[in-house]
């Protein structure tokens, strides 16, 4: 499982609202979704919404993310952050009890 960061951060003294990136990201339409991806896609869009501060996704959810950040060509300087927490998300070992 993969364990990102949701919380937001100042950057140029503006807040970044990881939460709202991440689910804009996902529906990027260069990312040609079929109709099935779709779906997929916005049952993750809402595991996003809903987390609290940090979020764990499966390792399927977790190359859906960062299909979306890696597709997407328009960063600036401020997104610099955003896509650090996506592409070095920490890599946790989840034991069953």
């Amino acid at each position: 499982m993969r364990k990102i960061d949701l919380t937001p951060y100042i950057f140029n003294e503006s807040t970044f609202d990881m939460k709202v990136a991440t689910v804009n990201l996902l529906f990027n339409p260069e990312l040609n979704h079929s109709a099935r991806d779709l779906i997929l896609q916005d049952k993750l869009a809402t595991k996003i919404e809903t987390a609290e501060g940090m979020i764990l996704l499966e390792e399927s959810d977790y190359t859906r993310v960062k299909t979306a950040v890696e597709s997407y060509t328009r960063y600036g300087r401020g997104d610099a952050e955003f896509v650090s927490r996506i592409l070095d998300a920490e890599e946790v070992e989840v034991k069953e009890v």
